[in-house]
């Protein structure tokens, strides 16, 4: 199924380019493994190399130029993976300056999830969230980008709040607050995405309702979001 959010997306590429950089060493690594043990092998009849390592000689073989580009080659791999996995995450973690972003505040409780809009109104184990919406800019007033900005804490003991669909996650701890962010593609309710039932849970173990600390996504069109908030 395509990424349901930007954030899922860029995290999906970075997934996908650890793998490709996996795959392609591991396999270099097991052609020269397979390589060497046929080519070196001990052939009947044959002896032992004069230059062969022994316990307690140094190794004085090999090719410095060979082992300098093969550590160069990891060394830019490792750097190029670490550079990637930076941006995305200041990616996730800053929150874009939209002037028509919502802000919702999260807070867990044992065991469940109480949002809390801007008007005031409360939904407990539901986040309801418009879909992205590519009209709505700043000098557009009453309409809601897409942006949505969680405010997220906790009423009694560490939670730690998650919408995996989304490749979001941050702690919710009590007397403090954490932001997370993201913005839904897709129009959908759990019935129609079944990624969206249960959509947000509890990543951190808080007790015996641990398990059931879950809530549905409901991302709806502009209009049908708006008609809900107001009619609250």
């Amino acid at each position: 199924m395509p990424a349901l959010a930007p954030s899922a997306e860029q995290w999906q590429s970075l997934f996908t380019l650890y793998i490709i950089a996996a795959v392609i060493v591991g396999g270099a690594v097991f052609v020269m493994f397979f390589f060497f043990l046929v080519r070196y092998r001990r052939k009947p009849g044959g002896t032992e190399p004069t230059d062969a390592p022994r316990v307690g000689v140094m190794a004085d073989r090999g090719n410095p130029a060979l082992a300098a580009i093969l550590t160069a080659l990891l060394v830019s791999l490792f750097f190029g993976l670490t550079l990637n996995t930076f941006a995305l995450n200041a990616y996730l973690q800053n929150p874009p300056n939209d002037p028509n972003a919502l802000y919702i505040d999260v807070i867990g409780f044992q065991w469940g999830w109480r949002f809390v809009y801007p008007n005031g109104h409360e939904a407990i184990d539901e986040l309801r969230v418009p879909v992205i919406n590519g009209t709505c800019t700043s000098s557009v007033r009453g309409c809601w980008s897409g942006t949505v900005i969680l405010d997220i804490t906790s009423a009694d003991v560490f939670h730690s709040f998650g919408i995996a669909v989304f490749k979001i996650k941050r702690d919710a701890i009590p007397g403090r607050v954490n932001q997370a962010w993201f913005v839904a593609d897709k129009v959908g309710i759990p019935d129609t995405i079944p990624e969206y039932r249960e959509a947000v849970r509890c990543y951190e173990l808080c007790g015996t309702g641990h398990a059931l600390m879950f809530a549905d996504l409901l991302v709806l069109t502009g209009d049908n979001f708006r008609g809900w908030y107001n009619g609250r």
